[in-house]
């Protein structure tokens, strides 16, 4: 069972990892693409919300993985 909870969970890194480069890429070409005037300055606060949450989220992974007892039996 450990064996294939590891490889499932690094499928599902690899996933987030391209989904996330993808929708980066997505986005930036949007804003890009919208004159700075036209995005109300609610929606701007309602976005950088979003972006800010979904990096919490993402930060909560990246702390429980370093705490892990590899990064503890490391130097």
């Amino acid at each position: 069972m450990p064996a294939r909870k590891l490889a499932k969970t690094d499928v599902q890194i690899q996933a987030l990892r391209r989904y996330v480069l993808a929708q980066c890429v997505a986005i930036t070409s949007s804003i890009d693409t919208i004159p700075p005037e036209m995005i109300l300055q609610e929606m701007r606060e309602a976005w950088l919300r979003e972006l800010r949450q979904a990096v919490g989220a993402l930060v909560l992974v990246v702390e429980r993985l370093t705490d892990g007892p590899t990064a503890a039996a490391q130097p």
